[in-house]
């Protein structure tokens, strides 16, 4: 069996591994956010307004130029609901803070 015939399959392989690679890595920022998202809404508090805690994410993500730091936002956002059944009022204004306050940083539960 010559070396071409051989050479072929492990290329095309390559090459899809390759693409599948970049792919994921472009839209790792788009998954993260959509379960952060969905994350928030479902552990919000008894009577949030699952529209009005989608927009302040967007705003407070949006506060932020940087793609990296964004990144970082919502890898920190996602750690803390990992941690929590239910959002209190209160903690879901550490993770969002109103317009105008920059917190970025949530309370971490020791």
């Amino acid at each position: 069996m010559p070396i071409q015939k051989r050479l072929m399959p492990a290329a095309s392989l390559f090459v899809s591994i390759l693409i599948l690679y970049g792919v994921a890595r472009y839209y790792s920022p788009y998954l993260v956010f959509h379960v952060v998202e969905h994350s928030l809404v479902q552990k919000a508090p008894a009577g949030a307004d699952a529209a009005q805690l989608r927009g302040r994410l967007h705003a407070f993500l949006a506060a932020v130029p940087d793609q990296g730091k964004k990144m970082e936002r919502l890898l920190r956002i996602s750690e803390y609901l990992e941690k929590v059944q239910y959002l209190a009022p209160e903690e879901l204004e550490t993770l969002l803070p109103p317009e105008g306050e920059e917190n970025s940083s949530p309370r971490s539960t020791g």
